[in-house]
């Protein structure tokens, strides 16, 4: 494969942007990538040094090597920019302080410039919603203990508009789509394992997007100069847990079952990761269907395991 390369390419557009953008080597990063080179715009990629050797020369991206530590890098590369996507995250101990790092330094670079900067938080931060839909306008009170950081990173990205600079926010629900994110990883652990797998008793409702939607949402959020503060991200469909892992096992392979895994067992394994699982979190993206005019027009979850990119794959290995 072609290594990356620095060398800058101009459209002849004049409403075609230079966009700074990280997580573009994960799910959503790597679809929202494609969304905005499809469009004409330019995309200068932060992406972890290890690995540019497997990166391919692509026209309108220009691969960065650098992390979220790396403020300088950042703040530099971002100043070249009409904009900012932040869909990175880092899965280490360290990621509250990493992901401040991150938007510290795009803060800096943007500063008084009127520009754009769009982060991404999650639908959990609502912590429990129970079955009535949670809005964007509702304080959080209670997050879950392993996100509050981040509802309080996405108010200071909203708090952005007092130094001149466009924040937007969006709230993802469940990802999935174009065979990969969680739920290939679900898929690929009931393969090898046998078992495909659900905590407690797995009726706890949560809202799904599709990576493609998500990515159209990214689109929106930077070119329509409306759009500011939080966005929720999710489509009609919601699931649970225990109807994921039956599909699994009834279309990915014969002999797997789906099994609960007891409550314990799970905290054992998986930390406090398995109590923000059995969380019920339902969310309205009402605000960015009316303000944004964007529609989640998209395969659902249940369709997508049932014949969709699951079906077809390869399978996209997920990584935390």
């Amino acid at each position: 494969m072609e290594q990356y390369s620095f060398n800058l390419i101009y459209s002849d557009e004049e409403n075609d942007m230079k966009v700074f953008m990280t997580g573009t080597t994960g799910h959503a990063g790597s679809v929202a990538l494609d969304h905005f080179v499809n469009e004409g715009h330019e995309v200068f990629a932060l992406v972890r040094p290890h690995h540019i050797p497997n990166l391919v020369k692509r026209k309108r991206v220009n691969w960065i090597a650098g992390d979220f530590a790396d403020a300088e890098i950042i703040n530099d590369t971002a100043a070249l920019t009409d904009a900012a996507v932040h869909i990175g995250a880092s899965h280490d101990n360290e990621m509250e302080q990493l992901d401040a790092n991150a938007i510290a330094a795009i803060a800096d670079a943007f500063n008084q410039s009127g520009k754009v900067f769009v982060s991404t938080s999650a639908d959990i931060v609502y912590g429990d919603t129970g079955l009535t839909p949670r809005d964007e306008h509702e304080p959080i009170e209670n997050p879950p203990p392993l996100r509050a950081w981040r509802a309080r990173h996405d108010l200071e990205v909203v708090a952005l508009s007092e130094s001149g600079i466009r924040g937007v926010v969006l709230r993802p629900g469940l990802i999935y789509g174009r065979a990969g994110g969680w739920l290939s990883g679900l898929i690929l652990r009931a393969q090898q394992t046998g078992i495909s797998r659900y905590i407690g008793e797995g009726l706890n409702l949560t809202s799904t997007i599709h990576v493609d939607a998500l990515a159209d949402l990214y689109l929106k959020a930077v070119i329509n100069e409306s759009a500011a503060g939080i966005y929720n991200a999710a489509s009609d469909e919601v699931v649970c847990s225990r109807d994921t892992a039956h599909l699994i096992s009834k279309y990915y392979g014969a002999g797997i079952k789906a099994m609960s895994w007891p409550i314990e067992e799970a905290r054992e394994a998986l930390g406090d990761l398995a109590d923000l699982s059995l969380i019920e979190c339902i969310v309205s993206s009402n605000r960015a269907r009316s303000e944004l005019s964007w529609y989640p027009v998209a395969q659902s979850l249940t369709s997508e395991l049932a014949s969709g990119s699951y079906r077809k794959g390869p399978l996209i290995p997920y990584h935390m």
